[in-house]
């Protein structure tokens, strides 16, 4: 039996040919949606659903909504431009956890000079001290 493509399931039946379709355009709305967005708030809102016409974007809280209501007219403007008939944007609150990805920790080179006098001034400081503490992460990281 030779492998399928997931697509060709899902539009085997009516119903979840239907899903598949809605799905798809949500996906491309969500697209259209961060390229949209200024990066700041792509993180903690998100398209939840298009009906008729009406995008519904989620917002995380209620200060992220108030911003992305100054931008529903040319967000309007940026969907019909992508997803074509898009005659309204609705903003919701509705909390929920972002996708966290920690950050990534630069490594950066300190000279070998640097290091002796940082291991040097660390050696000065309280066993317990937070600088102490920190410096020596510092040297560790490097």
């Amino acid at each position: 039996m030779s492998a399928r493509h997931l697509h060709s399931h899902l539009s085997a039946q009516e119903s979840l040919a239907q899903l598949a379709v809605h799905a798809k355009l949500i996906g491309r709305l969500q697209r259209a949606y961060e390229r949209f967005l200024p990066p700041e708030l792509t993180g903690v809102s998100r398209v939840l659903n298009v009906k008729l016409g009406v995008v519904v974007v989620s917002a995380s809280s209620g200060a992220v909504a108030n911003r992305l209501k100054q931008l529903l007219p040319s967000a309007r403007t940026a969907l019909q431009e992508c997803c074509g008939e898009v005659t309204e944007v609705r903003v919701k609150v509705q909390a929920f956890e972002p996708s966290r990805v920690p950050a990534r920790t630069a490594v950066r080179a300190v000279s070998a000079e640097a290091r002796n006098q940082l291991a040097r001034g660390a050696q000065t400081l309280a066993p317990d001290s937070a600088l102490r503490q920190a410096l020596e992460q510092l040297l560790k990281r490097s």
